[in-house]
């Protein structure tokens, strides 16, 4: 029988140094929050990431017996359901029709019957570009002082655009580059997609109980895939299920060891030849009307991973990181747009 690797806190362990730069971040990405109405000329505040949203689809999850997870008896029963996100992860809302193809699907999967969830944000991009927090967080520090300069001046934004720029050619002075090189290619081989066509994967670990792994939502789609730089993504998402059922497979890739499949090296792909993907669930989702989603009650939701129970909580040390970044966002963004 496979022996699969266990959690531990020090997994999510960061240094003083990541915690000082984490201190700095913080009070940024609350006003970041605070302007992004202004900046991103919407009603509402929005995320200070996938700020863009395509649309919102509900459905069903149908738990599949497995040796790696249990997700119902987790959640407090079988009847579950699916709310779904589809987004850009750009800071601004973007007008135009294209944007490079990265996207995110966030999942919610709740329980009918009880005031039991589990959110999980995914992208279609299974590796990252840095095993650096203190890299990551530098980048991001300065990506939210442009932000914010953007609401006051757009001189002001332009003088702080070469650090930004500094900060991000910084990943590239790192001894891990051939394993960044390697990401960024696969980044740049992206093809543009209808949105439900693309697997999606969870950034990071998570945990299932007691072990650790990460998530692939692979969808089981038959009809021709669309593909070209000038899809309209929430045109096609409307259209989509205002004629068609769509159904995925929740997979989990559950860690083995640290060298084979490493909880801190989002660089590396983990290998399905050292640890498969198993199906947990199927996620239903019916032929319906998303322009009733169109919505500040939708749009408000949260998809806090953090926010789910100690068995399916996010692990590593990136993930920490992303803890407190999403709670200062969504308690600023939920707080100004409650008031609206």
């Amino acid at each position: 029988m496979k022996r699969f690797q266990t959690y531990s806190p020090g997994m999510d362990a960061l240094t003083k140094a990541e915690e000082k730069l984490l201190a700095e971040d913080l009070p940024l990405i609350e006003k970041a929050v605070q302007v992004s109405a202004k900046v991103n000329k919407t009603k509402h505040a929005t995320r200070n990431a996938h700020a863009k949203s395509f649309g919102f689809v509900r459905g069903h999850f149908i738990p599949v017996k497995n040796d790696a997870v249990d997700i119902a008896r987790l959640l407090g029963g079988a009847n579950l359901g699916i709310i779904m996100r589809y987004s850009h992860p750009n800071f601004f809302v973007t007008k135009g029709v294209w944007e490079y193809p990265i996207y995110g699907c966030s999942l919610k999967i709740y329980n009918k019957s009880e005031p039991k969830s589990a959110k999980f944000p995914l992208v279609n991009f299974p590796v990252f570009v840095t095993n650096s927090v203190s890299k990551f967080l530098k980048i991001h520090i300065r990506a939210n002082r442009f932000f914010i300069a953007l609401r006051r001046n757009y001189i002001l934004a332009v003088l702080k655009a070469p650090s930004l720029l500094l900060a991000g050619m910084s990943l590239f002075f790192d001894f891990q580059l051939p394993g960044i090189l390697r990401n960024v290619l696969k980044f740049f081989d992206i093809e543009r997609q209808f949105l439900p066509t693309y697997d999606f994967h969870s950034v990071g670990c998570f945990r299932f109980g007691d072990r650790v792994g990460k998530i692939r939502l692979k969808p089981n789609f038959t009809l021709p895939v669309q593909k070209g730089n000038d899809l309209d993504q929430a045109e096609l998402l409307k259209d989509f299920f205002s004629k068609n059922e769509l159904s995925l497979d929740f997979q989990v890739q559950l860690a083995v060891n640290k060298s084979k499949t490493p909880v801190n090296n989002l660089l590396k792909h983990w290998r399905e030849k050292h640890s498969e993907f198993i199906t947990v669930g199927k996620i239903i989702l019916s032929q319906q009307d998303l322009s009733e989603y169109e919505n500040l009650d939708y749009e408000n939701i949260s998809f806090n991973p953090f926010e789910n129970i100690p068995e399916l909580q996010p692990v590593g040390r990136m993930q920490q990181v992303r803890r407190k970044i999403y709670d200062v966002s969504v308690k600023t963004r939920q707080t100004l747009n409650q008031k609206k």
